[in-house]
This record gives structure tokens, C-alpha cells and sequence, in this order.
């Protein structure tokens, strides 16, 4: 799948807001969903045909405010992800001081 960021609706309000404007985090979210399966950084990089050494680092850079803020998932296998396209279970982590746990779901 590519397709250039220069379809990203907000690709204006980037360009108004950084020297080297990457693809908004709506159009990130789009694109993944559309992708149908987790992308890694340089796959994504390829994909949105982004340029220069500037272009990944503002990439990896928004890929991780996006993982920060919750929009995205990193799996193990090393690939963002919508978190809503994986099978998760939402929940708490308890941990007992033997060094087991388990999941609590949310209702």
C-alpha cells in the first residue's frame, strides 16, 4: 500500500506548524486501519513515500507522541498498530511479590 502524505487533509496545518512537516496523527490512524495489518517505522516510512533524514526522525517522532497518548500500540513483533484492530483485553495488571500476576478486565 502507498500512499504519499500529500493526501493528508491536515497537511496544511503541519506545514504551518513544523519546518519539515510529516503526516498528522489522523491521517497516521487512517492509514493504519486501512493497512489491515502493524506496520513498522520503516515500512510506514516507505509506504507514506517520506524523504530524508529529517522526515523519519519527525516520524519517529510523532509515532511516539502517538504511543504516549494511547492512538497507537507497539507489538512484539516490533510494528505500530490501532489498538482497536487487535483483539486486547482492556485491564489491570495485579501483581503479587512472588512474581506472578494476572489481568483484571474492565466490565
Amino acid at each position: 500500500m502507498s500512499e504519499s502524505f500529500e493526501r493528508d487533509p491536515h497537511a496544511k496545518r503541519e506545514a504551518e506548524n513544523y519546518a519539515n512537516p510529516v503526516p498528522s496523527r489522523e491521517f497516521i490512524l487512517d492509514f493504519l486501519q486501512k493497512a489491515g495489518a502493524p506496520m513498522n517505522r520503516n515500512d510506514l516510512f516507505k509506504a507514506l513515500e517520506l524523504k530524508g533524514e529529517e522526515q523519519y526522525e519527525g516520524l519517529r517522532r510523532r509515532l511516539n507522541a502517538m504511543l504516549r497518548d494511547g492512538q497507537l500500540v507497539f507489538t512484539r513483533r516490533q510494528c505500530f498498530a490501532v489498538p482497536e484492530k487487535l483483539e486486547m483485553i482492556k485491564g489491570h495488571v495485579i501483581g503479587h511479590k512472588d512474581g506472578y500476576g494476572w489481568v483484571r478486565p474492565e466490565a
